[in-house]
This record gives structure tokens, C-alpha cells and sequence, in this order.
């Protein structure tokens, strides 16, 4: 019997050896770093931190190059990083800023200039994956619309890439405006009926509803045969109620469409030279830059190209909290729920006195951590606590680890020294 066993003993001492083997060179050959914080080595970190910088920040191109910074700021590509299409620019700003001139030759310094259409179509190509209210083209249809007569035309003949739509305003300082749906956003093709006219249909806005004697005025004229309201008031969606509506009047907007280029055929739509249009470039002022509005407002829709008078008494600013605070429905008849903090995030409220960051924020900050918002970001706690705020309801279990890698002088920036000791 005894014999019978021999084997089954060997194949368990194998396998007890390889165990044993397995966990002395896994031990032996983990770094030390190894768990600190996680199943990955920490020195990893430090190590990538010492690596080279490719990707140059937008600010360090400012540097040089302001005056082209200042129009990428303004327009609508203000969110893509200069990178994005001219590469990394690490060895372009080291040659030029003389830091490590050796072995790097000027031509290895050149950034590309010119941007190809396979370039601009990486991320403006019509796909379906993509947001319906993204800017979007497919490319035959864009150039079919546009008269363009030359397929191998490339965008920036008539898209300045750092200036794309040639706002007026600052993007970012562009009217807030309610939500705005294009029927093709859901449908392949726009409906013959209105969403109001369809059963059971989702409530959404036309423009209509708010600038009913605009869009009538609008749908009289010739634009309305080939375009819609969005096709020059452009929309940027922030969020799932609001949004940003460009108002879009600037002559070089206007050339887009309507500037006597040779890759265009010439009948239509309407072309013009310019500036021999209006004559010659020493009678357009600078500061009009509605000069065709000016003169085909009556070929356009019905506006005021001076400004509105104010609707609100002049003592309004003082005045207006009386009336909000009783019904902030009243402001929404004409103004969007983000307008408030348009004007409040720029002036700091009567309760941040000397002693508020010191003691008093945390207890307004644990009863109410949405009134932060209205001012700070959402990761604005973070840049000073170093973690989330307020602590997650599972902080008392979980903080030990965190503890552990931080350390216990993160503890310090709110509670007292001996605070640790009410639990420990």
C-alpha cells in the first residue's frame, strides 16, 4: 500500500517546491516601490516626471507667437491644444529659445504651417459615432453646397485655423442660450412636419417659439432656401439645458460663403472681390466689423445692429435680489439659470470675511456643498484639502489607507492637532 503512495507524495512535493520556488523569486525580483500605493510601482511616477517634455503647452506658444494666441483664445478652436495639429514642439521651442542648440538643425526645429484636409477631417468628418451638434462635414456634400469646383481644395483656403468662424466675440464670453435641437441630430434627413405637429413627440425648441417675427422675416428672404438659423448663429452645446449661440455678423463670416475664390464656381451664390467691393480697404474701419450688415440687413432677417436699450430701471443692480428672491421664475423668461453666476462669480460675497477660509467655510461647505459651484469648480476644494469634500460617507473606514500615503499633516489643514485622539 505504502508503495502505491510514492507518486502522489513526489507530485505534491513538486508542486510544493514550485510554490515555494514561485514566491521567494516573485519576492526577490518585486520592486521595492512595489504596493505603496496600489498594485503598480510607485517610482514609476518619479521616473516619468524626469522625462523629457514633447508636448508644449499653449501658453508657452503665446510667448512667441501672441498675437496668433489671442485669435486661437477668442474662436472656436479655443479647447485644441497647438499641438493638436502642428506635432510636439519640444525641439521647435529649445532651437529657438537657444536652451540646447546642439545637434538640432533649423529644419529639424520647423513645425508644419499648413494644415491638409485629411488633417481638418480627423476630427470634422461626419461619423455617426460622433455628437450630432459637433461640427461635422461630408466633404462632397460641404464642397457641393459651397460651389467648390476643385475637389483637392484644401479647408484653410477659406478656414483660418487659429480663427475658424471669425467671432466677434470671445467664445467664451458668446450669449448663453437654452437648448437648441437640429431635426437632423435625430433624424437622417429633416421631417416635412414640426415636432409640434408629431404625436407623442419630445418637447423641444425652434426658433420660432421666442423669434417668431424674426424667423418669419427670415423664411421671406433668400437665405432661407439653402440655410437654416444654425448654419450661421452657430451652437455650442455646455451642457444637457444650456449652451453657447454664436451671433455671427463679422464680414469675414460673411466671405465664407460669398468670397470670389478660383477653386469656386462662379455663378453661385453670390461672390464679391474683396475688399474691391466696398471700394478699398482704407474705408473699412476696424472697429465695424458688421460692415456687410450694414448694407444687406433687408436680404438677411429683420435686426438691431445698434444696441438694445436696457429694459431695467437704472437702480436695477441694487435693486433686482428684492424681486429674485421671491420668484426666480420671473428671471427666466428672459434670462438662462447660468446668467446669475454670470454676474456673481465676478465680485466675492459679503460672507467671505478675514476669518471664512480659516473656520467658517467648512460648516457652509458641509451643509451646502452645491453653493461652492456657483463660484469655484468642482475640483476647487481639491487644489487645497489634496482630496475630495466633503468626506464621502465611507471616509471613517477608508481614510486609514489614504492616511498611510499622504500623510498625517494632510489631516492638519482643517482639524486641530488632537483631533486624531476623539477615535484613536
Amino acid at each position: 500500500m505504502l508503495s502505491n503512495k510514492k507518486h502522489i507524495i513526489l507530485v505534491f512535493s513538486i508542486l510544493l517546491f514550485l510554490l515555494t520556488a514561485g514566491i521567494v523569486v516573485r519576492k526577490a525580483m518585486q520592486p521595492d516601490s512595489y504596493g505603496f500605493a496600489g498594485n503598480y510601482r510607485w517610482d514609476a511616477n518619479q521616473e516619468i516626471m524626469k522625462q523629457p517634455v514633447l508636448n508644449q503647452n499653449s501658453k508657452t506658444c503665446s510667448e512667441c507667437h501672441e498675437s496668433i494666441y489671442n485669435l486661437h483664445e477668442k474662436d472656436a478652436h479655443y479647447t485644441v491644444p497647438c499641438v493638436d495639429c502642428h506635432g510636439a514642439g519640444n525641439v521647435h521651442v529649445a532651437f529657438f529659445k537657444g536652451d540646447s542648440l546642439n545637434g538640432i538643425t533649423k529644419q529639424q526645429a520647423y513645425l508644419e504651417k499648413e494644415f491638409k484636409l485629411d488633417g481638418c477631417l480627423l476630427c470634422h468628418q461626419k461619423l455617426v459615432a460622433r455628437p450630432a451638434d459637433f461640427p461635422q462635414i461630408v466633404k462632397d456634400d460641404h464642397y457641393k453646397f459651397l460651389h467648390v469646383t476643385d475637389p483637392k481644395t484644401q479647408c484653410i483656403q477659406c478656414h483660418n485655423p487659429h480663427e475658424p468662424i471669425f467671432l466677434l466675440t470671445d467664445v467664451k464670453n458668446s450669449r448663453l442660450h437654452p437648448i437648441v435641437y437640429k431635426c437632423t441630430e435625430c433624424h437622417s434627413k429633416t421631417p416635412e412636419k414640426s415636432p409640434k405637429e408629431v404625436e407623442n413627440h419630445p418637447t423641444i425648441f425652434e426658433c420660432k417659439d421666442c423669434h417668431a417675427e424674426i424667423t418669419a422675416d427670415f423664411n421671406s428672404k433668400p437665405h432661407s432656401k439653402y440655410i437654416d438659423c444654425r448654419t450661421c448663429h452657430l451652437y455650442h452645446k455646455e451642457n444637457e439645458t444650456t449652451g453657447r449661440i454664436y451671433k455671427n455678423g463679422n464680414a469675414k463670416f460673411c466671405l465664407l460663403c460669398h468670397e470670389k475664390k478660383s477653386f469656386r464656381d462662379e455663378k453661385y451664390p453670390p461672390k464679391i472681390e474683396w475688399p474691391n467691393h466696398v471700394g478699398n480697404t482704407s474705408i473699412i474701419s476696424k472697429s465695424d466689423e458688421k460692415i456687410c450688415l450694414n448694407c444687406h440687413e433687408d436680404k438677411i432677417h429683420q435686426m438691431h445692429l445698434s444696441k438694445a436699450q436696457n429694459p431695467h430701471s437704472v437702480n436695477w443692480k441694487s435693486e433686482h435680489k428684492d424681486i429674485a428672491g421671491q420668484s426666480k421664475e420671473i428671471c427666466g423668461k428672459c434670462h438662462t439659470s447660468n446668467s446669475c453666476q454670470n454676474c456673481h462669480m465676478k465680485s466675492k460675497p459679503s460672507s467671505h470675511t478675514a476669518d471664512w477660509k480659516k473656520d467658517l467655510h467648512k460648516v457652509s461647505g458641509a451643509k451646502n456643498p452645491s453653493s461652492c459651484e456657483t463660484c469655484h469648480k468642482r475640483n476647487s476644494c481639491y487644489g487645497c484639502h489634496k482630496l475630495d469634500m466633503p468626506h464621502p460617507k465611507d471616509f471613517g473606514e477608508t481614510h486609514k489607507e489614504l492616511i498611510e500615503v499622504k500623510g498625517k499633516e494632510l489631516c492638519s489643514n482643517c482639524h486641530k492637532e488632537d483631533f486624531c485622539k476623539t477615535c484613536h
